[in-house]
């Protein structure tokens, strides 16, 4: 069932009537049966099986396998067969194991279920019964393509009693609605050129410069309204997700970039990998060592082909080169300093990504090296009119001034502060733009959010 569907909508209005009007302990009972017909509608028989399975594993090992153990081995042992079930699932093509069918948000709720035995062997969260966990991993807002949200915030939510909220009610369906909006009138309008350039293995220079820059805004709209709509759709269920995206290409480093860009994930792999492995503590080779390898990992956990390792690998080494070059305190940049940092950061960010969008390691190459053979440029080669164009650019403008925006404040906050008259204006703008400009209707098949394939 495709998030983007009527189908999918009508299950989440009867999903809200029904949590609110339960009461006690039963609430939880829905959001677990609401989940699990969730997970079952997509139809493959794989795809509840093996969740059904980790929950199981997990639940038991948690609970009978050296339960007030400390030893880390005790605790390496219980997480070992999780991930090679994710390593299975993830790199059989490269075994040529046909037919196989990876179980749908299997990257995020692995790394969940590792979160909650990491974080019950070190005291930070109790054991929880066999609901609670399900329910964890189950989430449906989250379940395909993230965020990865932590067990202790969340089990804490679920089994508090909350009172319907029409403030945050309102906010969240603003945010669900404002991540559809971003979906089928950006993200997709985007993604219709970028396969228009990409697919033509011809064209060079400014063709492929507009690919590359429109394909980096293409993955972090789409990635975003992805975010928007599971965290609003939590925020109408009373339960707060962590943020996932911070403005990432307002970012003036590499690192600064992951400090905003897929949030849950960089801060998962640094508290249960990089810090685990010493961090920073033991040196910089070690800490430079410790990068590469959490930079791998996460490059590895979105696809098994050598471009993700190569991608990861990429932005792990300007991560390196800028903690050596750059002053470890540096004192206030000037404003047009920070400006040219920020063009060059998404610069070297949307190179990196061709490697993330291409079939292999030659595609990649060939893209980058042939960005460099100018020539002249007209829209119809791209199968674009001039009105088409102008509206790529106002899209484009829309989302930079949006993000600065939102790089100062809580825009959906601000927004519900503002007057009834100014509010549905808005709505009613939206409304009327996703009719005329939105990317549906009778022959098109809606494209589903990147990030759900990983």
């Amino acid at each position: 069932m495709s998030t983007l569907s009527i189908q999918f909508l009508s299950f989440l209005v009867v999903v809200f009537i029904v949590y609110w009007i339960t009461k006690g302990k039963y609430r939880k009972l829905v959001l677990l049966a609401c989940s699990i017909l969730y997970l079952v509608s997509f139809g493959k028989i794989i795809h509840w099986l093996y969740a059904s399975f980790l929950i199981l594993y997990v639940f038991i090992v948690d609970k009978l396998i050296a339960k007030n153990s400390k030893d880390k081995l005790i605790l390496f042992a219980k997480i070992v067969p999780i991930i090679l079930g994710l390593c299975f699932f993830k790199y059989a093509g490269i075994f040529e194991v046909t037919g196989l069918i990876m179980p749908i948000g299997i990257s995020f709720y692995t790394f969940k279920t590792i979160s909650y035995l990491v974080d019950v062997h070190n005291d930070k969260i109790n054991s929880q019964n066999f609901c609670n966990l399900a329910i964890y991993i189950l989430f449906f807002p989250v379940f395909t393509a993230g965020p990865i949200n932590r067990p202790d915030g969340f089990f804490k939510q679920i089994d508090q009693t909350k009172a319907f909220d029409y403030h945050n009610q309102k906010n969240g369906a603003v945010l669900t609605a404002m991540g559809l909006f971003q979906k089928l009138v950006f993200a997709d309008y985007f993604s219709i050129i970028v396969s228009s350039i990409f697919s033509n293995k011809e064209l060079t220079g400014w063709y492929l410069i507009l690919g590359v820059i429109l394909y980096a805004f293409q993955l972090y709209i789409d990635f975003d309204a992805y975010s928007n709509i599971a965290i609003g759709i939590s925020k109408m269920l009373g339960i707060e997700v962590e943020k996932n995206f911070r403005q990432p290409y307002l970012a003036i480093s590499i690192k600064d970039f992951w400090a905003r860009w897929h949030i849950s994930l960089s801060s998962w792999l640094r508290d249960y990998i990089y810090i685990p492995l010493g961090g920073s503590r033991k040196g910089n080779i070690r800490k430079y060592l410790n990068i590469l390898i959490i930079f791998m990992i996460s490059g590895m956990w979105h696809g098994s082909t050598l471009v993700f390792v190569l991608w990861g690998l990429g932005h792990g080494l300007v991560n390196i080169v800028e903690d050596v070059l750059l002053p470890k305190s540096p004192a206030k940049i000037p404003a047009f300093v920070k400006v040219l940092m920020i063009l060059f950061n998404f610069v070297i960010v949307s190179l990196l990504w061709v490697f993330f969008r291409s079939e292999n390691v030659n595609e990649a190459i060939r893209v980058i090296s042939n960005m460099f053979v100018i020539s002249g440029f007209d829209l119809q080669i791209i199968n674009l009119t001039q009105r088409q164009g102008v509206w790529m650019i106002i899209i484009l403008v829309i989302v930079i001034l949006t993000d600065i925006l939102r790089n100062k404040r809580d825009m959906i906050e601000w927004l519900s502060q503002r007057k009834m008259i100014v509010r549905w204006s808005l709505y009613a703008i939206m409304i009327f733009v996703a009719i005329i400009f939105g990317i549906y209707g009778s022959g098109y098949d809606a494209r589903d959010f990147i990030y759900v394939t990983f």
